[in-house]
């Protein structure tokens, strides 16, 4: 018994650690966000019965790398950190690539633009973004501020992405988010004798480490909208009460899941003069009936579906 009393409470401070430190509304933010990966805060539970099936354009780069092909490396590296999560499928970046140069297109992509990627490359949802920053900065911070006049200024890498994913039904936004990195890589050079203050140049793995870190911010702060995004595939056929879509085992759909096609309750237009849907009620409700390797046939319950509609996983007992 005192074994167990003795540890209570340095449990109860391990958990109330972060909130002595960080205050209690900026962890609570961060859980929200994301960015602390708590088992009992954060929800890892997506919203779509199968795995989701995401393409990458080449980001926008407003900064070179020393490489032409600075867009597509990025585009790579963040496919590569969302292929981590067992909820997507992410399709290979040289082939969204391809496609994108072979099309004309380029980021940042119009919402007619990410219609036609997701309908020609079959994806769930596509996402394009922007490499805005690299750079550096010299400060004191932390504990290092309060002792100025004995202490060196630090030098840190900073980088800054953003990354947005469109609906494959009409192009809206279903996140934006953006990630940032800030990498203290070590002591500023100190000034020459006439006052000059020393220059650094970051190293190959400086900027490797600052990259990594705001791609990792850009994925855990982008799930919080995935998550909450169904399952959508467009109808490529109808034979009677028989529906098909380009979906299958290759994303883990399941016979029995339920789909919806959804009428359009009201069009609104922002201020860029971009139209979006807001969906109303079912026109029609499908169940899978039998799935193969990379397509699934769909029983028409009621209503009517035709080819090119857009149908979303749906929950009837809602």
């Amino acid at each position: 018994m005192s074994f167990t009393l003795t540890r209570i409470p340095l449990f109860l401070l391990a958990l109330a650690a972060p909130l002595l430190f960080s205050g209690c509304g900026v962890f609570t933010d961060m859980v929200r966000d994301n960015e602390v990966s708590v088992p009992f805060l954060n929800s890892p539970s997506f919203m779509s019965p199968a795995k989701l099936r995401v393409g990458v354009m080449p980001f926008q780069a407003q900064q070179d790398l020393g490489t032409p092909e600075t867009g597509a490396a990025i585009a790579k590296l963040v496919s590569e950190e969302f292929s981590r999560n067992g909820n997507l499928v992410m399709v290979p970046p040289e082939r969204v690539k391809a496609y994108a140069d072979a099309a004309g297109m380029s980021s940042p992509i119009t919402p007619g633009e990410a219609v036609r990627i997701c309908r020609d490359l079959n994806l769930n949802l596509v996402m394009d973004g922007t490499f805005a920053n690299l750079g550096q900065h010299q400060v004191r911070s932390g504990w290092r501020r309060l002792f100025r006049w004995f202490t060196n200024q630090q030098i840190y890498i900073e980088a800054i992405l953003s990354l947005t994913a469109y609906d494959p039904a009409d192009g809206s936004v279903i996140t934006s988010r953006a990630g940032e990195s800030r990498i203290r890589v070590g002591r500023a050079p100190r000034q020459s004798v006439y006052g000059a203050a020393g220059t650094y140049n970051p190293t190959q793995e400086d900027i490797e480490e600052s990259l990594d870190e705001a791609i990792n911010f850009l994925y855990l702060r982008s799930l919080e909208g995935l998550k909450v995004f169904p399952f959508k595939a467009r109808v490529i056929s109808v034979l009677g009460d028989k529906a098909t879509i380009n979906f299958g085992s290759d994303v883990k759909l399941k016979r029995k899941t339920d789909f919806a096609l959804l009428s359009t309750s009201e069009t609104l237009v922002s201020a860029i003069n971009v139209s979006y849907d807001i969906p109303g009620a079912p026109l029609a409700r499908l169940r899978v009936d039998s799935v193969d390797k990379d397509r699934a046939t769909l029983t028409i319950l009621d209503g009517t579906v035709s080819p090119g509609d857009i149908v979303q996983s749906w929950d009837f007992r809602d």
